[in-house]
């Protein structure tokens, strides 16, 4: 799963240097780094799980990803829920961050010179909601397979 993981980072990054094209990378870099964003959506997803009491349930499905890592059926399915719960929390934020720049946008059609800015704006958050489902997507299938190991092994 670790490979999965990595695979995902390097694909990410080597398409950001093949769209550098003309603006070269340090300009493509900034064009897709916006923090605010960023921390927007770490801000709408990961307190849940902080208070719902499931963040060590969430660390847990990282250290699945050793093989030697074992755990017990009721642990494998609270961080099954915790993941899952995390997923549609940034699925969620996601959506959210994208709707306020967009309506923004519309509102001030009458003048044009704002629209690409925030445009980009609402697409990064889309691209970072999807970077970070990518990126839990091994671990939620790690823990799933875990799960079905376990049962079977009954």
């Amino acid at each position: 799963m670790i490979i999965e993981i990595a695979a995902i980072i390097v694909t990410i990054l080597l398409t950001a240097l093949m769209c550098s094209g003309n603006f070269g990378v340090g300009s493509i870099l900034t064009m897709v780094l916006d923090f605010p964003s960023l921390i927007s959506i770490v801000i709408l997803a990961f307190p849940i799980l902080l208070r719902n009491g499931m963040w060590k349930d969430f660390v847990r499905g990282f250290k699945l990803l050793s093989k030697k890592y074992k755990c017990s059926l009721a642990d494998l399915k609270r961080t099954l829920d915790a993941v899952e719960l995390l997923q549609k929390q940034i699925l969620y934020a996601g959506i959210i961050l994208t709707v306020f720049p967009t309506i923004f946008v519309l509102g001030q059609l009458s003048t044009p010179e704002i629209v690409g800015a925030n445009i980009a704006v609402a697409l990064i958050v889309i691209l970072y909601a999807a970077i970070f489902e990518m990126l839990l997507l091994p671990i939620h299938i790690e823990v799933k397979r875990r799960i079905i190991d376990y049962m079977e092994a009954e």
